[in-house]
């Protein structure tokens, strides 16, 4: 459980210390308080990543440390993290530097949470609930083991397939492979020069023609006599002489003139290209000659210039080094066959827990959830195969197999009596969606549960970041009454809104933003005593404080 909390310029933050004791605790206060400060605070203690921005205005660092009790109150963890402008952050365990991977190892996900907005997206997407049946299972390690077999697996057939891809070509005779290399050496294929000569020899096949229509384009536009540009000209000035009389056509005199000069620049520009043309018979020939060559090595290597050259970059690779690839796959193919027999049992082991967990799951969330006022409500964790010919054998099918197991799970769920049960996330509202999450969680630390399964687990901290948003009146009342159950198992914190609520602690504290007498702004927690938790209670419902 958690025992205590330092914060020090954070945000608003001057310098909090709170102390935290067993059972149910509530942190309230006016909208915009600051009681997410204390949520950001501790997330950075569970491992949230670190921003500058979260350093309070005018300080060069910040501070947080907590306390968990981890064992019969004789035990403690002691976490703290310094989050520095200069980029110079420190992370400590009981007194030693640390990482911030290390912060899950010291503390498992069960011995603390924090469950609101982030966890209600996690229910949300249905790729994380075989997670949560996981967690409620106690079948997280069984998972993991699960994950590290199949990678295992997957390591040893990747690397057998591509042994077996390149054995083709590492068993060419040498010579082959020599004599190949110097054909492709020698021919010097470069990417795109095909292209190139394909348009070179067209445009000189065509030579004469081009240099004709080029000569012809030049006379009609602008040779002796009647040519188009002096046409043109004619017209330019009849409509010029039109639009000084009529101002209507002036847009068509601009069109003509336009035109002109458009003629002008063509004519320019096909005298220019007629220039360049040349007819060349020697040079056809050497063109058609290298084509057939690229032709030839083209239809040999691969069918494209790039393959030409990747066949010489292969050939290469396999002249440096030529290893006995038939021993090689032989050994792989052993290795694959044992690496799939381990994942398989572990996995089929794995799925044959779900499976029970999963209907352990089913009636405890229901019983949960008419407990929080949904009277009648259905759920069910349903367990989904993929088919793949090339599977592993579960009940005589063949079913694909993940780094995660043999199947995921979908929540469904219907909050009405004779109603079909239907995807959680698309069916559940936002209060039914926080109810859920509540129901999953007390099935999961429930006193039954851990007493039968033997679980032994330190008291663990559940801190709820208003998951009372969006229900209110008998609702309210019941989910109060879960969160004061849940207590009676671990510890529970609860930022909320809702007197409901606040009126089932055992402990209150109050957020509240005060001046300080440098004009500036800081957060202050009060820890509150009998009469104070009612002017609390009764600011919470409006009523005026006696």
């Amino acid at each position: 459980m958690l025992r205590s909390l330092s914060i020090k310029n954070i945000a608003l933050v001057d310098c909090l210390e709170l102390v935290f004791d067993p059972g149910m605790t509530v942190i309230t206060g006016e909208t915009g308080a600051g009681k997410s400060v204390l949520v950001n605070s501790l997330s950075l203690i569970l491992g949230e990543r670190a921003d500058k921005e979260y350093i309070r205005h005018g300080s060069e660092s910040a501070f947080i440390e907590a306390i968990f009790e981890t064992n019969n109150k004789t035990e403690f963890l002691t976490i703290s993290r310094q989050i520095s402008k200069n980029g110079n952050s420190k992370i400590s365990i009981n007194d030693t530097n640390s990482k911030l991977l290390d912060i899950k190892a010291a503390l498992p996900h069960h011995m603390a949470q924090i469950l609101g907005q982030h966890s209600g997206q996690m229910l949300m997407n249905e790729d994380n609930h075989i997670e949560y049946l996981d967690r409620f299972g106690g079948l997280t390690h069984s998972c993991q083991n699960v994950r590290e077999l199949f990678y295992k697996w997957q390591n040893i057939s990747n690397e057998l397939r591509a042994i077996v891809r390149k054995r083709d070509f590492l068993i060419k005779e040498r010579e082959l492979l020599i004599f190949q290399k110097e054909e492709i050496e020698k021919a010097s294929i470069r990417v795109g020069e095909e292209e190139e000569l394909i348009k070179e020899r067209k445009i000189l096949d065509s030579a004469q023609i081009l240099i004709t229509s080029a000569s012809n384009v030049e006379e009609i536009t602008g040779g002796e006599g009647h040519n188009l540009i002096d046409l043109v000209a004619s017209v330019q000035k009849e409509i010029n002489n039109m639009s000084s009389i009529d101002q209507s056509l002036e847009k068509q005199s601009e069109a003509i003139t336009e035109i002109s000069f458009q003629l002008e620049d063509l004519r320019s520009q096909i005298e220019q290209y007629g220039s360049t043309i040349q007819d060349d018979p020697v040079r056809l020939e050497d063109v058609n000659l290298r084509l057939d060559e690229i032709y030839k090595m083209k239809k040999k290597y691969g069918g494209s210039a790039q393959s030409v050259l990747d066949t010489l970059t292969k050939i290469n690779a396999q002249l440096q080094k030529q290893p006995d690839t038939d021993d090689l796959i032989d050994t792989l193919s052993v290795q694959e066959d044992k690496a799939r027999q381990a994942y398989s049992k572990a996995a089929l082991e794995l799925s044959k827990k779900r499976k029970t967990e999963a209907k352990k799951l089913n009636s405890l969330v229901i019983k949960e959830l008419n407990d929080l006022a949904i009277d009648g409500a259905n759920f069910e964790c349903e367990l989904l195969y993929v088919k793949d010919d090339n599977g592993i054998i579960v009940n005589g099918s063949a079913v694909k197999p993940f780094p995660y197991g043999l199947e995921s799970a979908r929540f469904l769920f219907s909050a009405n009596p004779g109603e079909p049960l239907k995807s959680l996330i698309k069916t559940a509202s936002g209060g039914e969606l926080s109810r859920v999450q509540l129901a999953i969680l007390s099935s999961e630390l429930s006193k039954e549960k851990r007493k039968k399964e033997k679980i032994k687990l330190a008291t663990p901290a559940l801190v709820f970041d208003e998951v009372d948003a969006g229900i209110g009146g008998k609702t309210a009342i019941e989910v109060g009454n879960k969160l004061k159950k849940l207590s009676q198992s671990c510890q529970v914190i609860v930022i909320t809104h809702l007197h409901q609520i606040a009126r089932l602690a055992d402990h209150h504290f109050l957020v509240e933003k005060k001046p300080t007498k440098s004009n500036r702004t800081i957060i202050s927690v009060t820890k509150l005593e009998a009469d104070q938790i009612l002017v609390e209670l009764d600011r919470m419902i409006a009523l005026p404080s006696m």
